[in-house]
């Protein structure tokens, strides 16, 4: 299986709702460059255009990776989103951000005051996590990257400035809240893996400036849960709030 077929099977499984049953393990990505390049095929293969960017890290300063959102797929909140149209739903409370201004590629490095310097807004988020893999979570890791790192969809809240937030807002341990038809799926010590998560957000710069990629000032970057990522397999309605950005709600059909 060449970079391409793979693409191609990942776009048919998101286009026919079929999973995809197995990948031979000499099949698989070889590498990160080559499950980044597939991820890009994939956008072009649906025929659409990026909308959003989901990023992450297991531990503060550990290793970030990244994946592009196709934009039919991010939904303003209140969104109404059927169970059905997914493999599997899971879900995740995220802070999201937006930059000011297009980021181009160039040579040199952008650094971390840069970067942050072109924030515009920041906003929470709902990330369905998914997997056009059968197998899943049963998959390797660099499929899973392949795989939109297991995008599914994202659900957006009110967007404010962050230059209001940027002192003021708890960004490692924010006071938080998400219930399921009023039942929390808080855990007993939320927080996101990565610590602060604006770090992840000049990873995710630099990564774009190296593939070629301008970064648009309308995608939402995501940038990893605080609450772990909850199953979710019945109809009901879906409520997040962060204390100082605002709710995100999703009623599941």
């Amino acid at each position: 299986m060449t970079h391409d077929d793979l693409a191609q099977r990942l776009v048919n499984a998101r286009r026919r709702h079929q999973p995809i049953e197995t990948v031979a393990p000499e099949r698989l990505p070889p590498d990160a460059a080559t499950a980044y390049a597939i991820q890009q095929a994939v956008i072009a293969g649906l025929g659409t255009t990026t909308g959003g960017w989901k990023v992450g890290a297991k531990s503060p300063g550990g290793p970030t990776s990244g994946a592009p959102i196709p934009a039919p797929v991010i939904h303003a909140s209140p969104a109404r989103l059927e169970r059905h149209a997914f493999f599997r739903v899971l879900v995740e409370l995220e802070i999201a951000f937006r930059f000011a201004e297009p980021i181009p590629p160039r040579a040199d490095a952008y650094a971390r005051d840069e970067v942050l310097a072109r924030v515009g807004q920041i906003l929470p988020t709902i990330e369905i996590v998914d997997s056009r893999f059968a197998e899943w979570p049963n998959v390797a890791p660099l499929a899973q990257l392949a795989d939109a790192q297991n995008n599914g969809a994202l659900v957006t809240g009110h967007a404010q400035p962050y230059s209001t937030l940027a002192r003021s807002l708890d960004f490692v341990a924010p006071e938080l809240e998400l219930t399921f038809d009023g039942v929390s799926l808080v855990p007993e010590a939320p927080g996101n893996p990565a610590g602060d998560p604006r770090e992840l957000l000049v990873w995710f710069v630099n990564h774009c400036a190296a593939m070629g990629i301008t970064i648009e000032p309308e995608w939402t970057v995501t940038t990893g849960t605080y609450v772990g990522a909850h199953r979710i397999d019945k109809p009901g309605i879906l409520r997040g709030h962060i204390d100082g950005l605002g709710e995100v709600e999703i009623e599941f059909v």
